[in-house]
């Protein structure tokens, strides 16, 4: 491994840092000798692959509920880090040529009333590098065609009015129309009495919605209103309906992670700020016992000699201890420290911590991989592609659990490995810890992400039927990959009928949401997979929250 000094290290750190942190660059680095040259490329391709995974994440916005991504780390958004896209900078500059070539024909038969029935057209486009998508050499009428086909519920004024302000592009023209599709919320019924307006904020979580959810001015109608407020209800009062034996009532990720923080903060005000809470329980995986933990690791002395000094303490833990044997000493010490010396909240943390199955600290995770596996059994599990059917039959929890503890424990691996680095300069023996804790990092990195996959696998699964898909809960990168695997799949499905006129049946519904949940209140799912479906070549009829497929662009 060349110095600081040497040129190839520092002409990589130019070329990679930003938007690579530096002391991950010079950890990975250390890994390879650059004087090889077939080693050198793979170093590349490997700054290259997290080089692309940087730049998706500066076109992400920030998601402060932290329930979408399971990210250990307050600075990076789980869309980037579970993206399995691992294509190389390289890769993708030589498709470039490639890709700007590739031509298709787009011919469809119109959708709704809109279009003439049974009329077809044809119209070329061109997919870019980037995986944009331009008509090339299309008329102003087959741009306002391919939009009308795919937002059958937009008026044609809307979709002239925004070709035009996009200047005929007809990707900026997609990225309105989708969503202006996704919020336009009014009903086709003029009949005001008729109209249901959805409830926002508060509102749409308050448990009876009938009152709020209609328009005003009709108290004369009392009875026909509690009626209809059966028909409007909140996810809650669904919630409710589904309580019964032998029913699994779902559960609503947002509440749980709410009442988890508030449960933590109750009993550790003022010593610990919500926002500390909060933060603290979205970088452990959204669990409630790993974040007690960490909290009390955090505020826990160092040895017990220190608790023996105070004879308070002495007592306090004592009688933790005889409680919950075992909780090490030095823990109940720090949950003691957070609670301000309250041993009944201290009490109900411990119970908390250990009730619930415990998923391995970093420590031990990282000392349980300090041996290195069989290079012949990395090969086999690259080699064969995981069953579709086994990444879904893992428990979610188990899963999403697995995800945050190596998130953190590569996390902390490669803070040591940079730590290590540092120190290195003036004891050459610190090299070789720093090439140690980065690899066992990345190790750990990899494994969180495809225990990230799999529990977004089982939670689509699990709110799924077989002719409609509900993304709820995912991110965008899991969102795109698994809705372009079950059109497939429903597509595939179908067998001969498939050919057959109407042979689609209504189509694959894909749920997608409005967004409320987002911090903007902005949809991010639905314009990515409506995006994604379009450039795949699947007709989409884009409706409020939805996405319906209704088969393949027909093609000459």
């Amino acid at each position: 491994m060349d110095d600081k000094g040497g040129s190839p290290l520092s002409e990589l750190e130019k070329e990679y840092c930003p938007p690579l942190d530096a002391a991950l660059f010079t950890a990975i680095a250390f890994d390879y000798d650059l004087a090889d040259s077939t080693q050198l490329r793979q170093l590349r391709d490997t700054l290259d692959a997290l080089k692309l995974s940087a730049w998706e994440q500066e076109d992400l916005p920030f998601d402060p509920s932290g329930t979408s991504g399971l990210s250990p780390t307050t600075g990076q958004d789980l869309d980037g880090i579970l993206s399995e896209h691992s294509v190389s900078q390289n890769d993708t500059r030589s498709r470039e040529t490639d890709l700007t070539s590739l031509t298709s024909d787009f011919s469809s038969v119109s959708v709704g009333d809109k279009g003439s029935r049974g009329s077809r057209r044809d119209v070329s486009y061109i997919v870019g590098p980037d995986g944009s998508l331009a008509l090339a050499g299309a008329k102003q009428e087959d741009k306002i065609y391919y939009l009308t086909e795919m937002f059958p519920s937009v008026a044609d004024f809307t979709i002239r009015h925004a070709l035009e302000k996009a200047d005929g592009d007809v990707e900026r023209s997609m990225d309105v129309l989708l969503n202006l599709a996704f919020f336009d919320e009014q009903s086709g019924k003029d009949d005001d009495e008729d109209k249901v307006c959805i409830p926002k904020g508060v509102d749409g979580f308050g448990g009876h919605t009938g009152e709020t959810g209609r328009k005003k001015g009709r108290r004369n109608k009392q009875k026909k209103n509690k009626q209809q407020s059966s028909i409007v209800s909140s996810p809650l009062d669904s919630v409710a309906a589904m309580d019964s034996p032998g029913v699994a009532p779902a559960v609503n990720k947002w509440d749980a992670a709410q009442k988890d923080v508030d449960f933590i903060h109750s009993r550790t005000a003022p010593i610990l700020k919500k926002e500390t809470v909060k933060s603290a329980y979205h970088t452990n995986g959204a669990s409630l016992p790993v974040t007690i933990r960490a909290l009390a690791e955090q505020h826990a002395p160092k040895n017990e000699q220190e608790i023996s000094q105070d004879s308070v303490l002495v007592t306090q833990v004592a009688e933790l201890t005889q409680e919950f044997p075992s909780v090490a000493p030095t823990m109940s010490a720090g949950l003691l420290k957070v609670t301000r010396g309250s041993v009944s909240a201290a009490s109900e943390l411990a119970a908390a911590m250990i009730t619930s199955p415990m998923t391995p600290s970093v420590s031990e995770l990282i000392k349980f991989t300090a041996s290195p596996p069989p290079l012949d059994l990395d090969d086999s599990e690259t080699s064969q592609p995981r069953s579709r059917n086994a990444r879904v039959a893992r428990d979610f929890d188990r899963a999403r659990n697995s995800a945050g503890a190596h998130f953190s424990a590569g996390a902390e691996a490669l803070s040591k490995a940079s730590v290590a680095y540092r120190r290195g300069k003036s004891d050459r023996l610190m090299g070789g810890a720093a090439a140690y804790y980065s690899a066992v990092g990345r190790d750990h990195m990899e494994r969180a992400k495809r225990d990230a996959s799999d529990a977004a696998d089982a939670l689509v699964h699990s709110q799924s039927t077989s002719d409609m898909l509900d993304l709820h809960g995912v991110s965008v990168q899991d969102a795109v990959r698994i809705a372009s695997d079950r059109v497939s799949d429903w597509w595939d499905s179908l067998g001969d009928s498939k050919y057959m006129r109407g042979g689609a049946g209504e189509g694959y519904r894909i749920v997608t949401g409005l967004g409320r949940h987002s911090h903007d209140g902005t949809s991010r799912l639905g314009p990515a997979v409506g995006k994604m479906l379009a450039r795949e070549g699947w007709r989409v009829a884009v409706g409020q929250g939805v996405l319906t497929v209704l088969g393949p662009v027909r093609h000459r």
